[in-house]
């Protein structure tokens, strides 16, 4: 079963998205703040972060930056009312692997769609393509 970890210090927005992951057989934990996500990422093994970036404790810029360092292949999605595009060049070298605005914004179904396309297991085709662009790469 994948495994998400949502860092978000809403817990009724973390909630329905937990729920909505629910639905697609997919295990959510939530961490309430920067710090204690942080932790529970090193503690666990996700197959995906969802993060907030305005939190107390630690924000999610470092946060990410410390999931970065423990682990450069996780998928993370920045999740955020904040506007962040002065942001997304910092992030985006840091490492994100996508965006999507919550608030008045938000579509909780564009969300669900997003991470579960992260979940996916590569399909043959892709993984061919993947082969032909990577030489050195071998099929096992």
């Amino acid at each position: 079963m994948d495994r998400v970890l949502i860092i978000e210090d809403e817990r009724i927005t973390a909630e329905k998205v937990k729920e909505a992951l629910k639905l697609k057989n997919v295990e959510a934990d939530i961490a309430d703040n920067g710090a204690v996500g942080l932790e529970m990422f090193k503690d666990g093994d996700y197959d995906l972060v969802l993060l907030d970036l305005t939190m107390p404790e630690l924000n999610g810029d470092k946060v990410l930056m410390g999931i970065r360092q423990f682990d450069p292949f996780v998928d993370v999605i920045v999740y955020t009312a904040g506007h962040i595009y002065d942001e997304l060049k910092k992030l985006t070298n840091i490492g994100i692997d996508g965006y999507v605005n919550k608030g008045s914004e938000a579509n909780l179904s564009e969300l669900v769609n997003m991470i579960m396309g992260k979940l996916a297991p590569i399909n043959e085709d892709d993984l061919e393509k993947l082969l032909q662009r990577s030489p050195g790469l071998v099929r096992s």
